[in-house]
């Protein structure tokens, strides 16, 4: 293998990338608004949830409840109801996720010492929303309780009163306040870089064939493994530029902690652009069109993202498919970049993560390079 000859096509490469002005925009700006715009939408946190409200009792228990709802910031009182056919009504068209009945009784029953029981409907069409919205409800609910419990107690006696419980101490770790974007982010991260990757280099033979210059290049003496990575090299650096931007746009304007190394992380995010590079070489081999290059690396993308374990537990997958996810480099990757990011881990505690990250980035490009050479034959 001569350097000259790879550095030739590396230059090639760069000259047909940036001659399109558009181009430029699509490489270097687009990453930077799609980590904007996932990096808001991308969170499991519910806020202000639209809520209706039927306060039966009107006592100052029931009203110290309401209060107690809209200062949490969770939810955002709309409608104050009259009747419990309102209920339906509300949560039927939409306008309500949540409706809560107090009863009449309420705050005579809390008054005696007795279960006061709220009647609570939870618009469960998303429900994973309908999940936190219940958790969310309970947590306000049980301050109350120990407000309540508290006040009583220090009624019934001036002096200490020792009770015997179970203390429950929490210890949250890597993400104390249990923010969704700590944990989402970083794999956005992860499926724009191979967004970016995949597609460039998802072109770079195939046009080759369309531009008629394929068969220039078959004559020449430049080596099958020399023309991938010259053709892979300038993506790489693309790529590199890309994750530095949108780090920086998560970690300064979106808060996420970055707790490892940053060496670490470049190291990683190289390894793992030598699986999506190798991917996108070969499906760009193997496609006799642009069109069917981009189609085939969305086809690609879409099973990669979906069984990376960004969304869904890999754990909770049925065996067959989690056989699958080993040749899956997001798997691998989006362990990786949590675990800098949320532990601060170091490349000893990920080594398990790498090794099958740099074995299937190798093993492709190995391929790539057999099959380009056949195909050349």
């Amino acid at each position: 293998m001569k350097l000259r000859r790879v550095l030739t096509i590396l230059v090639k490469e760069f000259q047909e990338l940036f001659r399109d002005p558009k181009m430029r925009a699509v490489v270097f700006f687009a990453p930077l608004i799609q980590i904007l715009i996932f990096g808001y939408a991308a969170t499991y946190d519910i806020k202000e949830i639209p809520t209706a409200v039927l306060d039966r009792s009107n006592s100052t228990l029931s009203r110290r409840l309401v209060n107690q709802l809209e200062s949490s910031g969770y939810f955002k009182i709309q409608f104050r109801l009259e009747s419990p056919a309102q209920i339906d009504t509300l949560m039927a068209n939409g306008s309500v996720w949540c409706a809560i009945d107090i009863p009449a009784d309420f705050g005579e029953q809390i008054a005696d010492g007795r279960q006061a029981a709220l009647g609570v409907s939870i618009d469960a069409v998303n429900s994973n929303s309908a999940t936190i919205t219940a958790g969310y409800l309970s947590g306000v609910i049980a301050r109350l309780n120990d407000e309540l419990i508290r006040e009583q107690v220090a009624l019934l006696s001036a002096a200490p009163v020792r009770t015997t419980t179970v203390e429950n101490r929490v210890r949250i770790l890597y993400n104390p306040d249990l923010e969704s974007r700590n944990f989402n982010v970083p794999a956005i991260i992860v499926q724009i870089l191979v967004i970016v990757t995949l597609l460039l280099t998802s072109m770079a033979v195939v046009k080759e064939k369309e531009f008629g210059t394929m068969e220039q290049l078959a004559v020449t003496p430049i080596r099958s493994s020399e023309l991938i990575i010259g053709k892979a090299l300038p993506y790489a650096f693309i790529g590199m530029v890309d994750i530095t931007l949108i780090c920086t746009v998560a970690v300064f304007y979106f808060k996420v902690p970055l707790l490892g190394s940053l060496t670490l992380l470049f190291a990683t995010s190289l390894a793992f652009m030598m699986s999506t590079l190798a991917v996108g070489l070969l499906i760009s081999i193997v496609s006799k069109t642009q069109q069917q290059a981009m189609m085939t690396s969305f086809f690609f993308m879409m099973p990669a993202i979906l069984l990376s374990g960004f969304a869904f537990p890999i754990e909770n997958m049925p065996e067959p498919i989690r056989y699958i996810t080993y040749l899956n480099p997001l798997r691998y990757f989006v362990v990786i970049i949590r675990a800098i990011f949320l532990k601060g881990a170091t490349a000893a505690q990920l080594v398990d993560q790498i090794v099958p990250l740099v074995a299937l980035g190798l093993g492709t490009l190995a391929l790539s390079s057999i099959w380009f050479r056949k195909r050349t034959r």
